[in-house]
C-alpha cells in the first residue's frame, strides 16, 4: 500500500481553481470561499510539499514550472476522484460492469 497523502483533495482543487479561474479571487467566488481560505489552502500545500506554485508577477500569480506540473496532475487526481464517486453511485444503484461478447457463427472458433 502506498503512503498515506498529506495534501487534502480539497487544497487540490483550490490549486486548479486558482488556475482555472485566472486569480485567488476569482477561485474564491467560483468555489463559495473567501479569498483567504483559497490562499491559506495553497499555501500549505506549497509548505507541506516545499515547493513554491506560484510567483507573482505584478498582482497575478503565475504558475512556476513546478506548479505547472502540480496542476496537470492535480487536475488528472481531481477527474479520477469524481470518476470514482461516479462509479460508486452507479454501484450503489445497483448498476454493475458487464462485458458482452458476440461472436459470429462464420467467425472460427
Amino acid at each position: 500500500m502506498s503512503a498515506v497523502p498529506h495534501i487534502t483533495l480539497e487544497q487540490w482543487r483550490a490549486l486548479t481553481a486558482v488556475v482555472d479561474a485566472g486569480g485567488y479571487a476569482q477561485a474564491a467566488e467560483v468555489m463559495h470561499k473567501t479569498q483567504s481560505s483559497v490562499s491559506y489552502a495553497v499555501q500549505k500545500l506549497e509548505s507541506v510539499l516545499g515547493v513554491k506554485v506560484f510567483k507573482v508577477e505584478g498582482r497575478k500569480a503565475v504558475l512556476t514550472p513546478t506548479g505547472e506540473l502540480l496542476y496537470r496532475r492535480a487536475r488528472y487526481l481531481l477527474d479520477e476522484a469524481g470518476g470514482l464517486e461516479q462509479a460508486a453511485k452507479k454501484l450503489s444503484a445497483g448498476w454493475e460492469a458487464e462485458i458482452r461478447l458476440v461472436a459470429d457463427l462464420a467467425f472460427p472458433t
